[in-house]
């Protein structure tokens, strides 16, 4: 979680210094901050609530910079990571892609 909080907010300091509006990533940043609270963490649907809040508003922000920077469907280029994901996070990057691709679990 450390890392992708890090990596939201290098992206944020970078989107600033070119001048893109990031109102929306940091509201997605707030709640990745969240996340690393363990008090939220111990009620299981308010950390729930919370992550699905949270990936809304990233794939909010993903969409808006898409639109803002005109890149078409076509020219959509999605990259992965390389490497193994750690076993504690698995089920979450599976949520993502699912709700992605707007799939339903198996």
């Amino acid at each position: 979680m450390r890392e992708r909080l890090s990596d939201a907010q290098a992206l944020r300091r970078d989107l600033n210094r070119q001048g893109v509006d990031t109102r929306e990533l940091d509201r997605a940043i707030a709640g990745l901050q969240s996340l690393s609270n363990d008090r939220i963490l111990a009620d299981e649907r308010t950390a729930l609530d919370l992550r699905s809040q949270t990936l809304e508003e990233l794939k909010s922000f993903e969409f808006a910079l898409r639109k803002k920077l005109g890149a078409s469907d076509d020219e959509r280029v999605l990259l992965g990571r390389s490497g193994d994901v750690p076993a504690a996070f698995k089920q979450y990057v599976e949520q993502y892609y699912r709700s992605l691709a707007g799939s339903k679990p198996r």
